[in-house]
């Protein structure tokens, strides 16, 4: 028990540094973009970096948030499945296979992501306006994808445990 709640805090603890972080990074692009407005039309001035570091966080924000739709089990699934098996046992077995087929992917993504990102590194890619190295933006796709498996991993497991260990009405 003291395993599962310090599993659990740790689970909690992510969540609410992933809310926060998303949420930081919401006010930060629209503070940028208010910025390069009041410089354009008061000052007749532009930030020349604002809308590349926008557009890299938004990047970002949309990969982390990936992660949170999981969460939240806000991701589209096809309902058709659902609509055309009656028992409920098998569309949670259903649901355990495309979990799976999902974690495959999102493991492919980790491992092809790793390699884009050591490819950027060794060219050292810049982006134009800020200099930035590229693989800092590149890095969202692996990192987000293994947060997005760890997260299935789980609701597959505890899907799982849930078949094997009691009956499911039908």
């Amino acid at each position: 028990m003291k395993g599962k709640n310090f599993f659990h805090k740790l689970i909690y603890g992510y969540d609410q540094l992933e809310e926060k972080l998303l949420c930081a990074s919401l006010v930060c692009t629209t503070l940028i973009i208010f910025l390069q407005i009041i410089m354009r039309s008061i000052f007749n001035s532009s930030i020349t970096w604002s809308e590349e570091l926008t557009r890299y966080i938004f990047i970002w924000q949309i990969w982390l948030g990936v992660s949170i739709a999981e969460r939240d089990n806000e991701h589209i699934y096809l309902e058709i499945v659902n609509s055309l098996v009656k028992s409920r046992k098998i569309k949670e077995c259903i649901r355990v296979v495309a979990n799976l087929i999902m974690i495959a992917f999102n493991i492919f993504l980790v491992v092809k992501g790793f390699e884009l990102v050591r490819q950027m590194m060794v060219r050292g890619n810049v982006s134009s306006a800020m200099r930035m190295p590229m693989y800092y933006v590149y890095l969202a796709l692996p990192i987000s994808s293994f947060i997005l498996s760890l997260r299935l991993i789980g609701k597959t497991i505890s899907k799982v445990k849930s078949l094997l260990t009691k009956e499911v009405t039908e």
